[in-house]
């Protein structure tokens, strides 16, 4: 008799324990990597997420899936794990995203430093017109043709333009 009443109080306090656990609030927390998490222990940045009873299982009220999409757009509305496969899949995806705007970067990079490098040849080629008394071509066999006066004064305003489009106006 002993036996059963001792079998009756373990059994009951199973059945009380299980009870308090499902009715325990649970906790949802998406980590840096974008895992989801449950804990019946409330960390920084986790909702609340209410459970209900069905099926024999624990599934997630339409609250807090209404909730969970607008928290978390990089995890899915289901409670159910993402896939090793599909986080890795949106990992090499924003790798591919940074990958491509570095890229961007140092073009834009590269392209500035060429406008500025060409402003400045500009510049010293028109100050250069400008501080000299007569301005001459090369010729074929390396001879120097000088411009008459005309033409010098054509050159200048010429360098002037190139350093206006070169450096803005």
């Amino acid at each position: 008799m002993r036996q059963v009443a001792v079998a009756t109080l373990i059994m009951s306090l199973v059945t009380s324990l299980a009870i308090a656990v499902a009715h325990a609030d649970v906790y949802r927390s998406v980590d840096a990597q974008g895992q989801v998490h449950y804990s019946d222990t409330p960390t920084p940045g986790a909702e609340l997420v209410h459970v209900q009873r069905g099926g024999g299982g624990l599934a997630p009220s339409s609250s807090s899936l209404a909730a969970s999409a607008k928290s978390s757009s990089s995890s899915s509305s289901s409670s159910a794990p993402t896939p090793p496969q599909t986080v890795a899949k949106a990992n090499a995806q924003v790798q591919d995203t940074l990958a491509k705007q570095a890229t961007e970067k140092a073009v834009q990079q590269d392209l500035e430093q060429t406008r500025a490098d060409q402003c400045t040849k500009a510049k010293s080629d028109y100050e250069a017109a400008i501080a000299a008394r007569r301005i001459y071509k090369s010729g074929t066999d390396g001879e120097r043709q000088y411009l008459t006066d005309d033409e010098a004064e054509q050159q200048r305003v010429n360098l002037h333009q190139a350093m206006d489009t070169a450096c803005g106006s």
